[in-house]
């Protein structure tokens, strides 16, 4: 210890601070800063002075006072911050750098995060700083349990916020090109005027190597015991998607691109109409067959409100069927719709249905649909509503839901608080969100696409945390040689294989016998 924070570190011989400075509590920098000061230093602020206790330092504001307490516990250095809101407003978020380290070689390192489409962490295998961009380099405990590890090649370290209440972050090298000094900063939040919030956060080190649970298991607990798991979902069979709409079709008298018939279809008339009930509901028929053939719990359908308008594909709201297409509605003298006839086919047969819906609101404007921007408060109502019309009208308990990000600069996906509160009205359905953070698995499967980026199974940072989580994979062409093992090994543990469900394929053929292999 010093007079502004750790003057020294060092873990079985090999030092990590450059200098003191480097061990200087302070206020977060901006990035912009820490770049010119690694080109031009400047001597330390002296703004983080000692008090009474010789480990506690205190940097004093206009507005109160931020306490910090060093500790020492085996193999991990403790710290414990204190800030004290002496002001007349509530704090929303304060930043510190607690220290700044260097290491022999360029870490790597990340979040437990999981990514879109599921590529997140793997153990990690990629540069501290140089994360995927979906990736974001901040443990906030809103998302993902409050842990960076990081592996420097002669050791590695955990940076945890142990009560996971504050965010943890190591965003950016200080000297580059070398890559090997980083702040290791935090975010405090929701800090009440004339209160004072406590932290708790631990750099835990180890060997090369060591695995996040081996260094911050008693936090990946902690974690799940505050957002526990409540997915009470059994059924682990493959799931078919249904796609009745594309923009390939292109035929006047088919403007909301049925791919039926091969988009040979005339809705501009009861005969046409006639007609396409007639091949909609061979469709289902067809479709039945395949998934019963498979084993497939259910299906999920994407467009009953067609694809009129490609710029705002998809729509993901089922209530707005009659007015985007209205010959779903079609009875052709029968008492059902067309669109309820289809349905009821695969109910039927004893097959689950579902529906692609958004958390984005429509509007109409020059009579074409528009996708709204929705905040988390919004998109929890949007989705609601939209899962309460497709349960009561179709029975729906599969729903894959599109766009699960926010329209902020940068872009985020949902607070898992939408899908907490989702799950929890309906505890009966299968959420599927397509972005997700870690945190969704706790409510939901998120889609993680082997298609697109060959992601095998859930992303392991989630099942770290929940043992029990699972992902929808997206397969529509089965599995390939190399990853046979692995996908095999996904459906064992649970994962759930999507694929293209209306018509037989070598794809579908290998998603049978992968089931069958597996015993699921």
């Amino acid at each position: 210890m010093g007079s502004h924070g750790l003057d020294s570190l060092s873990f079985n011989g090999q030092s990590l601070l450059a200098s003191p400075e480097n061990g200087e509590l302070q206020p977060q920098k901006s990035v912009f800063r820490a770049v010119l000061d690694a080109f031009l230093p400047r001597p330390s602020s002296g703004v983080a002075t000692p008090n009474k206790n010789g480990d506690t330092i205190d940097l004093s504001y206009p507005w109160g006072r931020v306490s910090c307490s060093y500790g020492k516990q085996g193999d991990k250095i403790t710290m414990r911050i204190e800030v004290l809101n002496a002001g007349a407003k509530e704090i929303d978020q304060l930043s510190l750098r607690l220290l700044e380290l260097n290491f022999p070689s360029a870490p790597k390192g990340g979040t437990l995060e999981a990514g879109m489409f599921g590529f997140g962490f793997k153990g990690p295998e990629w540069l501290l700083d140089q994360c995927p961009a979906s990736i974001p380099s901040a443990a906030d405990p809103r998302f993902v349990v409050p842990v960076v590890p990081v592996d420097y090649g002669t050791g590695t370290l955990n940076f945890c916020s142990d009560d996971v209440d504050c965010s943890v972050n190591v965003p950016y090298s200080t000297n580059f090109p070398a890559r090997t000094r980083y702040p290791f900063m935090i975010s405090c939040r929701d800090i009440q005027p004339g209160a004072s919030k406590t932290f708790n956060v631990s750099l835990r080190f180890g060997p090369a190597g060591a695995p996040v649970q081996d260094l911050s298991g008693d936090v990946l607990e902690r974690y799940a015991r505050k957002y526990p798991f409540q997915v009470g979902w059994k059924d682990r069979r493959p799931i078919g998607a249904i796609f009745l709409a594309g923009p390939q079709i292109n035929v006047a008298s088919n403007p909301r691109r049925w791919i039926v018939n091969f988009g040979e279809i005339d809705i501009t008339n009861d005969k046409g109409k006639a007609a396409f009930r007639a091949a909609l509901l061979k469709l289902a028929d067809n479709s039945v067959q395949v998934l019963k053939d498979i084993g497939a719990q259910g299906m999920i359908t994407w467009d009953p409100e067609g694809e009129e308008f490609p710029g705002a594909c998809y729509y993901g709201d089922p209530r707005l069927v009659p007015t985007l297409a209205p010959e779903m509605e079609f009875k052709n003298d029968g008492t059902k719709s067309v669109i309820d006839e289809y349905f009821e086919k695969f109910r039927a047969a004893g097959l689950r249905t579902g529906v692609c819906i958004r958390p984005q609101q429509i509007v109409m404007i020059d009579g074409k649909p528009v996708h709204q921007d929705t905040d988390d408060d919004h998109a929890t109502e949007v989705l609601l509503e939209r899962i309460g019309y497709a349960k009561q009208r179709w029975g729906c308990t599969l729903f894959y839901v599109d766009s699960t990000t926010t329209a902020t600069i940068g872009g985020r996906s949902y607070y898992p608080d939408v899908f907490k509160a989702v799950a929890q009205a309906h505890p009966d359905v299968l959420l599927i969100p397509e972005n997700e953070s870690m945190r969704y698995f706790a409510y939901s499967a998120p889609l993680n696409s082997y298609m697109h980026h060959r992601v095998t199974s859930t992303p392991a940072g989630a099942r770290m945390v929940y043992p029990k989580s699972f992902s929808v994979l997206m397969a529509p062409d089965g599995d390939r040689p190399e990853d046979h093992d692995a996908l095999l090994s996904a459906v064992r543990r649970g994962d759930i294989l999507l694929f293209n469900g209306w018509y037989n394929s070598d794809g579908t053929e290998k998603i049978k016998k992968l089931y069958q292999e597996a015993g699921r």
